[in-house]
């Protein structure tokens, strides 16, 4: 009887642990085959982009993720003391997270895991994957912390991963020859895997990029183990080859690179992109005839697109900045507009034809101001015409020789001082911002200091050179003088009233100071500012008609500055009164009072009527509808 009951809760027992052993597979099971289900969603998406940072899962793959976060954490509920299946559970967790770009619950996930599995197998992959996720949550010391047992031991399965995020972690710390370092240690290694020293040799070109050495990053980005990499990261290196090419102004074999991508069938939705590259690169070397077949062969494949914008608007280019034959350039601009009215080729096309139109129209004033034989020309008009054609050049045709040439002829033909000191600024500015020539823009400033000191232009020049300025206008000069005027003033102002001797004489002193300013410097601020102070101390004295004379002075020669528009205030509300003023004062008070005893008595003899003589009110029917329906604001139910 006991030896039956025994055997038969045996029986159950082993009943429900096979149940729970079959609730952990069917958990695990399902998790392992959403993440596989994941992992080719995610390897689909990658093959399209070539920076990995650049992408991020879609809502199908991310949900995938979510429901291997929630099978996961199911196991954990329900077998916490069995270690080998909680630190499966807490891996696909972690990296799920680490999927989903959920940076810092990954990073906790895979501490814990760590912390209470650091004997499993994963534990490899774990220390590289914490250390990746570190850097992408942008905590890059405790990166470097965690990725040093990765690249201590070259026999770490994911040494080479280590490398290569220990270079990025160098560049980020502004440090790009460190991180050429590492990337240089993985390719020395001939333990890698050709793909990983594709990815070294494609990260080292980036770097070499960046630092415009043209020559090495041309040699990474066509080193041999770059085909193994995906087609998305192998068309990024052929484009980035040639534009190095470009940039060392090897135009005709950036051309024959560019060929060579135009002649590869996976690059073909590239291809209208390359073939204008191919014409913009001959075009620069020179053969202008066969960069104009490419770029009509571009108009004609491929209208009404970006690729025939950007052909139209190089033709323009070409025509207005070598041939200056203007009107065939806006010919070649109006179809670059029209082939893509939406794309910035367009519609840098739009505002160079408009410039082109007023520089045309002025132009052609100039040349009539020029021929004008009859009557004397107006130079002045000439010349304000000339800088604004220069302006036209530098900033909306991109013309800055042409624009410099145009300052010239102001400089060494104008009989205007003003005029030769503006384009002279004008022409070492453009040197300097535009031409990046600081040697020319230095001897230029140099050369307004010495030709025209006491100019607000010689000072700025001084601030450019990056000089201590010394310079000082009439405007400093006037404003160092109104000081010293305006602290006699003080001390006057501040004299004991019993000793009015002095006061008098410290006044009238601080007076003429403010009177010599003014005659020294009569169209400067401070000049203004000093004529105002004479008004206050006529005021002050007073001598009122002075102060009005000086108040009508600073209102006309000066009426637009503060001080001109205080006095305009001044007089407005007059200093004085005349006996004129008194008379019409007097009537309209007498007025006034008849006006008000006419309305008292009205007032009274209403009051005083009997209550019977009063008239009733009347209401009006409207007024009796208005109240009935309470077609009012309120409600005063």
């Amino acid at each position: 009887m006991f030896r039956g009951r025994f055997l038969a809760l045996v029986l159950i027992a082993a009943f429900l642990e096979g149940c729970t052993c079959c609730a952990y597979l069917n958990h695990m099971f399902n998790a392992e085959r959403l993440y596989d289900e994941a992992t080719e969603l995610r390897t689909a998406r990658l093959d399209s982009v070539p920076d990995e940072t650049l992408s991020y899962p879609g809502n199908e793959e991310s949900q995938k993720y979510e429901k291997i976060i929630e099978k996961g954490s199911r196991v954990l509920e329900r077998f916490p003391k069995n270690k080998k299946r909680t630190a499966e559970a807490v891996f696909l967790i972690a990296e799920s997270y680490r999927h989903k770009s959920d940076w810092p619950k990954a990073i906790t996930k895979y501490d814990e895991y760590e912390r209470y599995f650091s004997d499993n197998d994963s534990m490899r992959a774990v220390e590289y994957q914490r250390a990746y996720c570190l850097y992408r949550n942008q905590e890059f010391n405790i990166s470097r912390f965690a990725l040093e047992p990765v690249v201590a031991d070259k026999n770490h399965p994911y040494y080479f991963q280590g490398l290569n995020l220990l270079s990025l972690l160098d560049e980020k710390s502004e440090a790009p020859e460190q991180a050429i370092a590492a990337l240089e240690a993985v390719l020395a290694d001939t333990s890698g895997t050709p793909y990983m020293k594709g990815k070294a040799h494609f990260r080292l070109a980036g770097l070499y990029f960046k630092m415009e050495n043209w020559d090495k990053a041309h040699e990474h980005y066509n080193a041999k183990e770059i085909e193994n990499l995906n087609d998305r990261e192998r068309q990024t290196a052929g484009e980035q080859s040639a534009e190095c090419l470009v940039n060392k102004k090897d135009f005709l074999a950036a051309a024959d690179e560019y060929k060579k991508l135009y002649k590869t069938e996976a690059y073909e939705k590239q291809r209208p992109f390359y073939l204008v590259r191919i014409g913009e690169t001959t075009l620069w070397a020179g053969r202008n005839a066969d960069a104009f077949v490419i770029f009509n062969k571009v108009n004609t494949d491929h209208p009404k697109s970006e690729a025939s914008a950007r052909s139209y608007f190089n033709m323009g280019d070409y025509e207005q900045t070598k041939k200056l034959n203007y009107d065939l350039a806006m010919a070649y601009y109006d179809s670059s507009y029209i082939a893509r009215s939406i794309s910035e080729y367009a519609r840098q096309a739009r505002e160079r034809r408009n410039a082109l139109r007023q520089l045309v129209s002025m132009r052609d004033r100039n040349n009539d101001i020029r021929e004008k034989n009859d009557s004397i020309p107006d130079m002045k008009s000439f010349y304000k015409t000339e800088f604004m054609i220069a302006e036209l050049f530098l900033l909306k045709l991109s013309e800055a020789d042409s624009a410099i040439a145009r300052l010239t002829n102001v400089i060494e033909h104008s009989d205007d001082t003003a005029s030769i000191l503006r384009a002279s600024y004008a022409r070492a500015f453009v040197y300097d911002e535009f031409l990046h020539d600081p040697d020319t823009a230095e001897d230029l400033y140099k050369e307004i200091i010495e030709k025209y000191p006491n100019t607000d232009y010689a000072k700025q020049a001084q601030t450019n050179l990056g000089m201590r300025v010394t310079v000082k206008t009439r405007e400093d000069e006037a404003r160092d003088r109104y000081m010293a005027a305006e602290s006699l003033w003080t001390v006057a102002s501040e004299m004991p009233a019993s000793k009015m001797e002095q006061v008098d004489s410290a006044y009238a002193e601080a007076f003429t100071a403010f009177d010599n300013v003014y005659k020294d410097y009569p169209e400067t601020q401070s000049g203004a500012q000093a004529l105002y102070m004479k008004a206050i101390y006529y005021q002050m004295l007073p001598k009122m008609d002075s102060a009005v004379i000086v108040y009508r002075q600073l209102l006309d020669k000066h009426g637009s500055t503060p001080w001109g528009k205080q006095a305009a205030y001044v007089l407005n509300t007059r200093l004085t009164t005349s006996d004129s003023d008194l008379d019409r004062l007097r009537k309209r008070t007498a007025q006034d009072i008849e006006k008000i005893d006419k309305k008292s008595a009205r007032y009274y003899e209403e009051l005083n009527q009997k209550p019977e003589e009063k008239k009733a009110e009347i209401i009006s029917k409207e007024d009796e509808i208005l109240e009935n329906t309470y077609n009012s604001m309120y409600d005063f139910e």
